[in-house]
């Protein structure tokens, strides 16, 4: 008797194999990501035959949940077969596509770039009969894979029974992959954590504070004994070209000392004298950049950005490969000697890993139960190695890093609490009707408190006479929004307006008078100004290792890009394109109030998509 093939049950069964079918056929053309992995042993090798059939199979069936439900409810086999077809091979199609933009570019297709694509139309990506043809018989090959895969499945499938095992096997490779990773990076083990960004749609596990908070890994241990070889390794098969020419620079007439002091969360309008008198007034007689912006909204792109000054999307290819920014690494070809000290650890984010990849005895965490416990003892800790423990004959590069207007808090005694002080700060209060001045009262006084340790290392540099052979920076590392724009954003992370974008920038720079600069500048400027004014570079164009030009000029661009944790936005003059870790794409003007009607200039998406790519190979 004919077995009939058109119950719910059935179909639904059918419908599952497809989708896992359609996983292995996904890992297929995955495989094409697999030449710009480096894999350098047998244990690399067996993490990406982990990673890489359970990531497609992941990504086939999220991709394949419509299908399932329409197992279900569409009773015609026929029609079923037919929208699977041409759904999963629609699939696969932008799968192969991704495949060929990573070749070229670097990067993975995302609604951003789509974005990009659409508003710049035809002007940016303009094919020939030739490509198309070529694109359209690809397409059909893939339909007339997927219809043989679905005629078959009619035709004899494995038996139900046997989903519970792929199910499983599945979330098995997960997990171990995702175990394996978390490990791995915990562990500085770049070998693995270098495959994980040339996977499509791969947001791997990291327990590195978990680790070290129960003791499961030392991570001074770990990097002070990362060999050579690992790191050659890992450069290798970076598929970074940074800088992108050999750096053109030569002995400068005086090495400056370079101190960068960096307040967690520090906004522009703060530098007051009620709340910062010690940064204000050091301000009055320095240089002031008034329209300062972040390119990050969160910690980890903002001391991204501020260093390298790229765009935060190349953390990951500069963290697997341990690569310093180009100030570093020229600071240390000078001789300079360095300091970093970190209120907030090292680790998470793993600044240890990129920005710092390449100084020894690189303190990772400080002591200290609280914020403010943790910025005294780093203000003690420079103000001890000024005094005494520094090499007078060699220049120092500082970076101090204050941590407590990060969560509202002083402690009880401080006696500058400005009111109404809100003494007990619970966040999940805050909403549409909150009254903000009672958090952002608190933030006052943590910064209060900052400028005081700040104030310290300041008066400390006077009275050793180091101003006039010292460029120090004060700035912070992204801003901190309290509901200007009336909805209901809190903190940073949430957006890419002004209030979480733009933070002071203060520099004291031996030779220069006072003044205040009213153009914009932002953190791709950051590396460009050292490099050229100060570090022996200024032949080197500074396209060959930044993405601005520099503070003392105004910038030559009407376009910038600027990265929270997930999301990432194009900022231009007029709009903010975000797009969202969901794949959502919002395009929005500087009241953060949704545009229907917006144009992009052609011009603008191509150097954007330059931007995002030129670094690598």
């Amino acid at each position: 008797m004919k077995r009939i093939n058109n119950t719910p049950g059935q179909r639904t069964a059918w419908a599952s194999w497809f989708i896992f079918v359609n996983g292995l056929f996904a890992l297929l053309v995955g495989l094409r990501y697999l030449p710009w992995m480096n894999i350098p042993d047998g244990e690399t090798a067996a993490y990406v035959s982990l990673l890489l059939p359970s990531q497609f199979a992941l990504l086939a069936w999220l991709s394949g949940l419509p299908l399932l439900l329409v197992a279900i409810l569409l009773p015609a086999r026929r029609v079923l077969s037919v929208l699977a077809v041409l759904y999963a091979g629609i699939v696969i199609a932008i799968l192969a596509t991704d495949t060929v933009a990573y070749s070229l570019y670097r990067f993975h297709l995302s609604a951003f770039v789509l974005e990009l694509a659409l508003g710049g139309g035809t002007e940016i990506f303009a094919f020939s009969w030739q490509t198309w043809a070529s694109a359209t018989g690809i397409f059909a090959g893939i339909l007339l894979i997927e219809a043989v895969i679905a005629t078959l499945l009619w035709r004899r499938r494995p038996r139900a029974r046997w989903l519970g095992a792929c199910f499983a096997l599945m979330f098995g490779l997960q997990l171990g992959a995702h175990g394996w990773h978390a490990w791995a990076e915990a562990n500085y083990d770049s070998r693995i954590t270098a495959i994980t960004r040339h996977v499509p749609l791969y947001y791997a596990a990291t327990a590195k504070r978990f680790m070290n908070e129960h003791g499961l890994v030392d991570p001074q241990r770990v990097r002070d004994n990362q060999t050579a070889q690992a790191l050659a390794n890992v450069s290798q098969g970076s598929q970074l070209n940074y800088p992108a020419q050999p750096l053109q620079c030569t002995e400068p007439a005086r090495k400056l000392n370079i101190l960068m002091i960096v307040i967690d969360g520090a906004r522009w309008d703060m530098l007051d004298p009620r709340w910062m008198p010690n940064i204000y007034e050091f301000a009055q007689s320095n240089l002031v950049f008034e329209k300062h912006y972040s390119n990050g909204n969160a910690t980890k792109p903002g001391i991204f950005t501020l260093f390298y000054s790229l765009p935060a999307s190349y953390w990951d290819a500069f963290t697997a490969a341990k690569k310093p920014p180009v100030t570093i690494s020229r600071m240390q070809e000078l001789g300079y000697e360095t300091t970093v000290l970190g209120s907030a650890p090292l680790v998470s984010p793993a600044f240890d890993q990129n920005v710092f990849s390449s100084i020894q005895d690189l303190r990772l965490k400080t002591p200290g139960q609280h914020a403010w416990d943790r910025d005294t003892r780093i203000t003690d800790d420079w103000l001890a190695f000024t005094s005494s423990k520094r090499n007078r004959q060699q220049p120092f590069f500082g970076f101090l890093f204050y941590d407590t207007p990060h969560n509202h808090e002083v402690p009880e005694d401080y006696p500058v609490k400005f009111q109404p002080f809100w003494e007990t700060v619970n966040k999940l209060e805050l909403g549409p009707d909150f009254n903000p001045e009672l958090i952002k009262n608190n933030y006052k006084s943590t910064l209060h408190l900052v400028d005081n340790q700040v104030g310290r290392v300041l008066e400390d540099l006077r009275e050793k006479a180091l101003l006039d052979s010292t460029i120090v920076m004060i700035t912070g590392d992204h801003g901190q929004e309290f509901n200007e724009y009336g909805m209901n954003y809190w903190g940073h992370g949430s957006n890419f307006g002004q209030y979480q974008l733009r933070v002071p920038m203060v520099v004291h720079w031996p030779g220069k008078t006072a003044q205040r600069f009213d153009y914009r500048t932002e953190n791709f400027d950051i590396a460009p100004t050292l490099m050229k004014n100060a570090l022996g570079c200024s032949a080197t164009p500074t396209e060959y290792y930044a993405t601005g030009n520099g503070l003392f000029t105004p910038r030559e661009r009407n376009w910038s890009i600027a990265h929270s944790y997930m999301d990432y936005a194009l900022l231009t003059n007029d709009l903010k394109v975000v797009t969202h870790a969901s794949g959502n794409v919002d395009v929005v003007n500087h009241e953060l109030e949704p545009l229907k009607d917006y144009q992009l200039k052609p011009s603008v998406t191509l150097k954007v998509l330059e931007e995002l790519s030129r670094f690598y190979q």
